[in-house]
């Protein structure tokens, strides 16, 4: 049997909302998906990569839409951890040039890093609408990044 995820993290990915609006923000959960195997809030003190699982699709450059290389990603990725976590080192593109971070490029199926989240295990209730996610952006006081998880 598979599980799935919906991770709600913050758009700027050190931000960590104080314990109120993280309690609430998991409140919030639980009244939009109240058949949830479990909701529960997470807090890091490093960066860690939100991944989505098995929906991942391709990547592809913020700037000119070229689709980004997965051996170098992984590449990327493996040179940006350390035991301190992610540093999101700013690189440059193989495609344009620009300068962007793993977090900032495009995914299909959004993936992210963090250090806190909000998640729901098994949640039933699909896709979050624009008005749940301007919610939890109300309840956080940022921005947020959806991450759909499929393990």
């Amino acid at each position: 049997m598979s599980d799935h995820y919906i991770h709600i993290i913050p758009e700027e990915p050190g931000a960590v909302p104080d314990a109120d609006k993280r309690e609430a923000a998991a409140l919030y959960f639980r009244s939009i998906a109240p058949r949830s195997d479990t909701i529960s809030t997470w807090n890091k003190e490093s960066l860690e990569f939100i991944d989505c699982g098995a929906n991942f699709g391709r990547i592809t450059c913020p700037s000119c839409g070229a689709e980004f290389e997965v051996d170098l990603w992984n590449d990327w990725m493996d040179s940006d951890v350390s035991k301190a976590g992610f540093t999101l080192t700013r690189r440059a593109m193989p495609c344009c040039g620009a300068g962007f971070t793993l977090h900032d490029l495009a995914y299909e199926w959004p993936q992210g890093f963090a250090r806190f989240g909000v998640r729901a295990m098994n949640p039933n209730i699909g896709k979050l609408s624009v008005e749940q996610r301007a919610r939890f952006e109300s309840i956080l006081g940022c921005r947020v990044r959806v991450v759909y998880q499929h393990m």
